[in-house]
């Protein structure tokens, strides 16, 4: 990324305090250029605590199956664990964007989240089943993406780059043939 964006800071985490890592980065980035982060979580992966939601309270009714698994309590357990990941994912990402807030810089920043596949499951992840492909996309840009806006586009995450190249100034170099 240094190459593409030379004109702005980077930082790529290796702290699992996500949010604190972000809050670091804010106060020692430099004010005058523009910056990028990467919140590049391991979760939710399936590295996750088996059993986990019995931990926090859940109940295997809350769980939600897809018809093309079994619902059985093992899947549902599964699909649990999944989503504490999920909650903890969400919960640093809350906590970045008051830091933004904080920083007074949350209305003038392009918010993208986004996942690298689909839920780690059967016929989900790295398949081109549909629960493989859908993956979740969020964009908020105050000013420039309507808010409360749905698509239900098929995306490929591949023009993310591009689109990070524009909003950057930056020109585009075709790919020589």
């Amino acid at each position: 990324f240094r190459r593409l964006l030379p004109k702005c800071a980077l930082y790529l985490m290796a702290n699992k305090d996500y949010a604190a890592n972000f809050e670091a980065f804010l106060a020692g980035r430099d004010t005058s250029r523009p910056f990028f982060f990467w919140y590049g979580a391991t979760e939710p992966h399936q590295n996750y605590e088996i059993g986990g939601w019995k931990k926090a309270g859940k109940k295997l009714s809350d769980a939600l199956v897809p018809g093309c698994l079994p619902d059985i309590p093992e899947i549902r357990g599964e699909f649990l664990d999944y989503g504490l990941e999920i909650e903890h994912f969400d919960r640093h990402l809350g906590r970045m964007v008051v830091a933004l807030d904080k920083a007074g810089l949350l209305e003038n920043t392009l918010i993208v989240v986004t996942g690298d596949h689909g839920n780690p499951m059967p016929r989900s992840k790295c398949n081109l089943y549909d629960s493989g492909t859908r993956v979740p996309l969020a964009v908020r840009w105050p000013g420039k993406v309507p808010a409360g806006r749905t698509l239900d586009d098929f995306v490929n995450l591949a023009d993310l780059a591009p689109t990070f190249l524009d909003v950057a100034g930056l020109e585009r170099n075709p790919i020589p043939r």
